[in-house]
């Protein structure tokens, strides 16, 4: 395992930085400015890439969390905790640029509609997560963590399919990709490469924060191991 992580790091690294390259790339020289929204639409791209880039943490809290409660294996817990400290990021992430967006587009920075109401409270489901992790007995905040990451996990339906499931006079939310959404090609290729750069990017993130834990706590069960 730790010769696979020496030889993928570096390859994964470049990719990312290239992808993320390339993204801003697209975003800022060749999609054209929104016809309502001018040059501030471009925010949109980072901040659905972050979104997504958080569910995708969001699902490895989940995997590390029912490995630890099934087999209370310590690199279940160990990709469990860095899953969750890089989708707080994320997580913050989102939310800051959706704020800035809501201000321009809507006038508001924040309003009370079911889908940044969920967003939030899994916001404060990984806060708790990681706050834990700082107080009490490490076993205990452990299991506790993993309760918080699977009751987060149940959350992201509930963000994805609000839109559908709520009559659009209760959210602020568009329907961004589709029949009523965004029309010219570039925008679909510019959202593909920055939905896919920041996903590369997290799990190269959860990966080497994984890679870190293990080698601590490693560290600490074996004292004089270098």
């Amino acid at each position: 395992m730790d010769l696979l992580f020496r030889r993928l790091f570096i390859p994964l690294l470049v990719v990312s930085f290239a992808l993320i390259g390339y993204a801003n790339y697209l975003v800022f020289l060749v999609v054209p400015n929104e016809r309502v929204m001018g040059a501030v639409q471009r925010i949109f791209y980072f901040h659905v890439g972050s979104a997504i880039a958080c569910y995708c943490s969001v699902a490895l809290v989940l995997l590390g969390s029912i490995g630890y409660l099934a087999t209370r294996d310590s690199r279940a817990d160990a990709v469990a905790r860095a899953a969750a400290e890089v989708g707080f990021l994320f997580c913050t992430i989102t939310l800051v640029s959706g704020m800035i967006w809501g201000h321009s587009a809507w006038n508001t920075w924040f309003r009370w509609e079911p889908r940044l109401v969920t967003f939030l409270l899994l916001w404060f489901l990984l806060l708790a997560m990681n706050l834990l992790r700082v107080f009490g007995d490490p076993e205990r905040t452990a299991m506790h963590s993993a309760v918080l990451g699977i009751l987060g996990a149940l959350n992201v339906p509930l963000i994805v399919f609000s839109i559908d499931f709520l009559p659009q006079a209760h959210q602020l939310h568009p329907k961004v990709v589709g029949t009523r959404g965004l029309k010219d090609p570039s925008y679909y290729r510019a959202l593909a490469v920055s939905v896919f750069a920041l996903a590369v990017f997290q799990f190269l993130l959860v990966s080497l924060r994984t890679r870190i834990e293990v080698l601590l706590r490693r560290k600490i069960v074996n004292p004089e191991e270098r």
